[in-house]
């Protein structure tokens, strides 16, 4: 072991190594192998050379590093140990100290508002190990990133900060070689405090949930006259026409009225902490019980656009399920023509229309993506943690079997923070089967929502050989780092076809 680092000699010593090739080539040309001796890896698209220092990523085991070479500028900006001094020195920085350095010496690593023109897509990271593949599926298409992407539901039940979600994006971000930015967003905030604190952790898309505010009268502050004199008006947009009744505002402005503090108390953090067009602001209204009424999309709209309230997206609750990791349940039909009127309203007002537990919904993505087009923003979440799961069940049996035992006896809890279908007594035994099938269980609706809701009960079970099943689940994607990289990829690229959005040439290698 060298140092403080705790880093085998023998990684160091490759990393030197590579670090004395690159000093020798000019960023474009020919790299070394990524191979670095067992179970260790340096990432060609990482390097940069700033200043005359070359930085670039490395893994040992699965422990990440900045390796930082030539003693400039960069050198500087981090806090690490030298393993190898003399006239062009390396040093070695953790990755989970080199977030903040990362963004300062290179901008694209540091999430930014999104492109108004474009949709765009979230992919919750519940790891941190998961990013990578989603740059790698999302660089084949005209398609904005959201990657630090999770609820206070989900640091909760994960243990994570969301300043390390951020980090864990950076990292991913400059380990990948991506260019083209990418949001964070800060999911499902209901108070004004959890707004102000995933501001200051840098968040730069905020979700305000209003399922706390919607339908509390005795909270409901007077009715604009403005509202008021709607009454009457026919509103048309595409194949789109609603007349607004006087009994449709009284309904919504009880339903939503109560809502618009939250909302302007939440617009007033974001320019505070962001100015004025540095952040974007999404309502969701899809955790509701009832579907979301598209006169209620129309009147929130306008609202918002007579208080000077700019939203990038609106998400609200359509009719049939969404639910956490299948397919749509419901009648297609009526979903489009609902997605059709929603879709609409978002481009006449010129916000997406956000698809909340958006992943696995093959059946209605084709009839999403020809209705809202450049106008949609999707978020998944949970669909990656399953793929990460499923490597599990291919490449360890014992610890997959673990995982599924865990899960069964914290389903009962889990269940009460999610809206599924699945019932324990549907998968009391479906792990009971052979090895070789266990990875076909991800493929099955019931295991999938099994496995989706209970990742907080199993990141905290107790491993056998001690630490946390988590501990062992992230030594397992590291060492099967490209296959879960990989699997995320066609995973993701499936979706991405199936909403029909447009491909672009370019593809992250070449970036």
């Amino acid at each position: 072991m060298v140092g403080g680092t705790g880093v085998r000699s023998e990684f160091v010593q490759q990393v030197v190594a590579c670090a004395r090739q690159l000093a020798g080539r000019e960023p474009g040309q020919p790299t070394p192998p990524p191979d670095l001796g067992p179970g260790a890896r340096w990432y060609p698209r990482s390097w940069r050379r700033v200043a005359g220092t070359d930085c670039f990523a490395a893994r040992d085991g699965a422990s990440w590093f900045l390796a930082l070479a030539g003693n400039g500028t960069a050198w500087e900006q981090f806090a690490g140990e030298v393993v190898a001094p003399g006239s062009r020195p390396v040093k070695l920085v953790p990755q989970a100290a080199a977030g903040a350095g990362l963004r300062a010496l290179f901008p694209e690593t540091a999430p930014r508002p999104l492109p108004a023109d474009s949709p765009s897509f979230g992919c919750g990271d519940r790891l941190g190990l998961a990013t990578p593949g989603h740059l790698r599926a999302l660089a084949g298409y005209q398609v904005a990133p959201v990657l630090a992407q999770q609820s206070i539901r989900e640091l909760t039940l994960t243990g994570r900060t969301y300043g390390e979600v951020v980090d864990a994006a950076t990292w991913s971000v400059f380990q990948e070689g991506w260019r083209d930015g990418f949001g964070a967003d800060g999911d499902h905030l209901k108070t004004a405090a959890e707004v102000r604190d995933l501001l200051a952790a840098g968040a730069t898309f905020i979700t305000l949930d209003l399922s706390l505010c919607l339908g509390r009268t005795e909270q409901c502050p007077p009715m604009p006259a403005a509202l008021r004199d709607d009454a009457g008006r026919c509103w048309g947009g595409a194949d789109t026409t609603l007349t607004i009744e006087t009994a449709d505002i009284e309904r919504f402005w009880q339903v939503y009225g109560p809502a618009f503090p939250f909302i302007e108390e939440a617009h007033r953090l974001c320019e505070a902490a962001r100015g004025a067009g540095g952040f974007d602001l999404e309502i969701s209204v899809d955790e509701t019980p009832e579907t979301t009424r598209p006169v209620d999309h129309l009147l929130l709209a306008r609202e918002l656009q007579r208080r000077g309230i700019g939203v990038t997206s609106v998400a609200p609750r359509f009719p049939g399920e969404f639910q956490k990791g299948i397919d749509y349940i419901g009648d297609l039909e009526t979903l489009a023509e609902a997605v059709a009127q929603h879709a609409a309203i978002a481009r006449e007002f010129g916000h997406k229309l956000g698809i909340h537990s958006g992943s696995d919904k093959f059946a209605a993505f084709p009839l999403l993506g020809e209705a809202a087009g450049d106008r949609l923003h999707v978020k998944t979440a949970g669909t990656s943690w399953l793929e990460a799961v499923r490597v599990v069940a291919a490449t360890d049996p014992p610890l997959f079997r673990a995982i599924w035992a865990a899960a069964a006896a914290g389903f009962p809890r889990a269940r009460q923070y999610y809206h599924i279908r699945t019932h324990l007594a549907e998968v009391a035994e479906a792990a009971a089967i052979p090895d070789a099938e266990l990875p076909a269980l991800l493929d099955q609706d019931a295991p999938r929502q099994f496995l989706h809701i209970t990742y907080g009960e199993i990141l905290r079970a107790p491993a056998a050989a001690g630490g946390t099943l988590g501990d062992r689940l992230r030594e397992n994607l590291a060492a099967h780092e490209e296959r879960y990289a990989a699997g995320l990829e066609a995973h993701f690229r499936r979706h991405l076809e199936s909403l029909g959005l447009p491909a672009r040439c370019q593809v992250i290698g070449d970036r």
